[in-house]
């Protein structure tokens, strides 16, 4: 786009923007793939124009994942617009070209602080739900993995063999079992475990 171009937008309060975005994961392919599907999603906004656009290739980080990095220069159409950008995509930084001041109208400000309020709004009820699913599941694998270990022992086992047939770890075992003890379920004799008749 020409220089001329651009000053029409930022004449019409568009904001010129320089955003860098960053993916990690794996393979290599699917992360650099990744990358690219998702700057062609913001160029989708009709109220994003996308200048330029320069592609890192992937490299190996630490643990077998991979790191891509795009830096893309663009016009957008208001603050509003911005946070949006910043909410929805969650770029790693943002560098504001031009204008060298903005001015926001009052009614500005008011729409998008309540745009911004109803995001977060939506993010920490999306949040008490993954929390409230979590305790859940957690609930439901403790209550699982008793019923398991109680299963387990309507043969006496040690620690080992229990952890073998549930398959975990024997620390994580344990600290069910000693719960189990306190709830006069089973008994320890001699490193062995027995359930209570």
């Amino acid at each position: 786009m020409k220089d001329k171009e651009i000053k029409e937008y930022i004449e019409k309060k568009y904001l010129r923007i320089n955003t860098i975005f960053e993916i990690i994961g794996h393979p290599k392919e699917h992360v650099e793939s990744t990358m690219k599907a998702y700057v062609e999603n913001i160029k989708k906004d009709s109220e994003i124009v996308v200048l330029k656009e320069e592609y890192e290739p992937a490299e190996e980080l630490e643990g077998g994942v991979f790191g891509v990095i795009a830096e893309i220069e663009m016009l957008v159409k208001n603050i509003e617009k911005l946070t949006w950008l910043c909410v929805n995509f969650s770029p790693a930084s943002i560098e504001l070209i031009e204008p060298d001041e903005v001015v926001i109208e009052q009614k500005e400000i008011t729409h998008w602080l309540n745009d911004l309020l109803a995001k977060l709004h939506e993010i920490g009820v999306a949040q008490k739900k993954i929390h409230s699913d979590n305790e859940g599941l957690i609930r439901n694998f403790n209550a699982m993995t008793r019923n398991a270990i109680l299963l387990v022992l309507k043969e006496p086992c040690d620690i080992q063999s229990i952890s073998k047939k549930i398959g975990m770890e024997d620390k994580h075992t344990e600290l069910f079992v000693e719960k189990l003890i306190k709830e006069k379920k089973i008994v320890k004799e001699k490193n062995v475990y027995h359930l209570i008749r």
